[in-house]
């Protein structure tokens, strides 16, 4: 295994399982990887205020597995290519966090 997939399975692992919102985060990740959402979007699609998503977004972002499209405020977010490239890594994290998904 490359190490960047060695170290992105740690972090999800942390990030999904070993955390409050990990399921939060999940499912942030998964709409993100079908489209690019702002978080206004992203708090509809999910029913939590956008302050929520936000707090959620922020982790993933100072992580390198989400990029948000500029400064603006209502910018979109989308997953990272590194992430794109290597979702596979976070199936293998919901598999061994024994989450279901929609993949």
């Amino acid at each position: 295994m490359v190490e960047y997939e060695r170290d992105l399975k740690k972090i999800l692992i942390w990030l999904l399982g070993g955390t409050r919102g990990g399921t939060m985060r999940l499912k942030i990740l998964m709409l993100l990887r079908r489209r690019p959402m702002n978080p206004n979007q992203l708090a509809r699609a999910l029913n939590v205020n956008y302050r929520t998503i936000m707090h959620h977004l922020e982790v993933p972002e100072r992580n390198g597995l989400v990029v948000k499209m500029n400064s603006n405020y209502g910018a979109p977010y989308f997953i990272s290519d590194k992430l794109d490239k290597n979702w596979n890594v976070i199936e293998d994290v919901m598999r061994i966090l024994g989450i279901e998904g929609e993949e």
